[in-house]
């Protein structure tokens, strides 16, 4: 179990950085320098600030230099990219997948990126979703040189056409919707995110992804409108629910199919 802790640390560092990929890449700014500082004041943020998680209750959530409340998003993100660590772990142990391991680690952390971006600043950045892309063409072009199930779609294969399935799916749904509504109903983000879910989790993966993503929107979307949070016609950003719809397909993908044929099968 130590090595879990350990695992959990490291993730929150990993995290740290998340933060900073976070609050810097949809304002064009370099997430290598300058160093970490209060977004609101400029101060270089010291020892005890850069902590990952507890430095932020330490200092109280507030920069020491002016005094301004920081977002609570910092040690969440950091959390969670710690938790997906040991979840990724225990789900692919390095050992025993060691190419799986390591893309998947690449893939939930642009995953974690893409999610509060796009709930922030309802944008997704082309240069997360075109890098992924290209990751998960070449994750499973490696795991497609090995591949020896002959009833199986060999993984390259299944990652190029669930690229071109997801942005397709998703470039119809937009021009529909700019035809029955007028207006846009899916930001090209969209479209590329839904082509890295793809390139990443194959043609299965990608529909699954985005079959789950409409049922979280969904749901969450009328949880708002009966709250009261927002007003119908009103923009929801769709990335954090593709986001999920992936996560929940990379962990339970095989256990939500099953559940499903055994449902209506």
């Amino acid at each position: 179990m130590l090595y879990l802790v350990f695992t959990f640390i490291l993730g929150t560092v990993v995290g740290s950085f998340l933060n900073v990929c976070i609050h810097r890449l949809p304002r064009g700014e370099s997430i290598i320098h300058p160093a970490s500082h209060c977004p609101h004041c400029g101060h270089k943020l010291g020892a005890l600030e850069l902590i990952p998680v507890i430095g932020y209750f330490m200092v109280g959530g507030k920069c020491k230099q002016c005094k301004k409340p920081i977002s609570f998003r910092y040690p969440l993100v950091e959390f969670l990219t710690g938790a997906l660590m040991v979840a990724i772990t225990l789900r692919f142990p390095p050992l025993s997948f060691p190419l799986e391991f390591f893309f998947y680690l690449i893939f939930s952390a642009l995953m974690l990126i893409v999610f509060f971006i796009d709930f922030e600043q309802h944008v997704i950045p082309d240069s997360v979703s075109l890098s992924g892309i290209f990751l998960g063409l070449i994750f499973n072009f490696t795991r497609g040189m090995f591949w020896v199930e002959k009833k199986s779609f060999n993984p390259f294969l299944s990652s190029v056409f669930g690229m071109l399935l997801g942005y397709a799916f998703f470039y119809v749904i937009a021009k529909l919707g700019r035809l029955c509504f007028k207006k846009e109903v899916l930001g090209e983000g969209d479209l590329f995110l839904a082509a890295l879910l793809g390139a990443y989790l194959g043609w299965r993966g990608v529909l699954l992804s985005i079959f789950l993503a409409y049922l979280l929107a969904g749901g969450t979307a009328l949880v708002l409108l009966l709250l009261r949070k927002i007003k119908m016609g009103e923009y929801v950003p769709f990335g954090p629910a593709l986001v999920a719809g992936g996560f929940l397909t990379l962990f339970f993908e095989k256990q939500i199919v099953d559940l499903y044929l055994r449902i209506f099968l």
